[in-house]
């Protein structure tokens, strides 16, 4: 269901395919039987089971962690496990659909009002962004989100959010959205200057 496994003075909690109610049960069974042996500890959260649960369920993981005390960590490279593999969809994503990668995501093709892509890096949609997205899954403040039209319900970069105003009118040109001084920024996509960015 959820193995526990301390690499490089973290926590990282790998999630195996399953549902919101069992992972919920598993985590307090285990924090509340020895409370003094997770308290301060840095947590990951990892692992094919998170393709699972929606934004909210994680966000309620993560605050079961807090509640005892851990520590969200936000320096994923401080773990010996490398990159995740990215990936590529050739088609658009429907509403209600979720996509989840331990890398990037590149889209071919649109993404719909309420479908929910979440990365541990970049977010690329070569297509119209309506859903929501989340990139820097893991606290990765380098990561960006880039559409060729932007709408989106909603953007997280790390542990930032951010909505579209009501009036919002999407542009007829491609966007970059990333972190600045830990707010998002949505500016139009200059090859030139947004290069180093991507590469970052």
């Amino acid at each position: 269901m959820i193995s526990i496994k301390g690499i490089n003075g973290n926590l990282v909690f790998n999630f195996l395919p399953g549902n919101f109610e069992d992972y919920i049960r598993f985590l307090t069974q285990k924090f509340s039987s020895n409370p003094r042996l997770f308290a301060g500890s840095k947590v990951v959260f990892r692992g094919e089971g998170l393709n699972f649960l929606s934004h909210e369920e994680i966000a309620a993981l993560q605050k079961l962690c807090l509640d005892y005390g851990m520590v969200l960590n936000n320096n994923p490279s401080s773990l010996e496990k490398g990159a995740g593999q990215d990936v590529i969809i050739y088609r658009n994503i429907r509403s209600g659909q979720k996509i989840f990668s331990e890398g990037s995501v590149i889209v071919w093709g649109n993404v719909h009002e309420s479908a929910e892509i979440i990365a541990a890096r970049d977010i690329i949609i070569l297509g119209k962004l309506e859903g929501i997205v989340h990139a820097g899954f893991y606290g990765d403040k380098n990561s960006i989100v880039f559409a060729l039209q932007m709408a989106p319900g909603q953007i997280r970069i790390a542990d930032k959010f951010s909505r579209a105003p009501a009036d919002y009118t999407p542009k007829d040109y491609p966007e970059i959205a990333y972190l600045e001084e830990d707010t998002i920024c949505i500016k139009r996509y200059v090859p030139q200057e947004n290069l180093a960015r991507l590469n970052s």
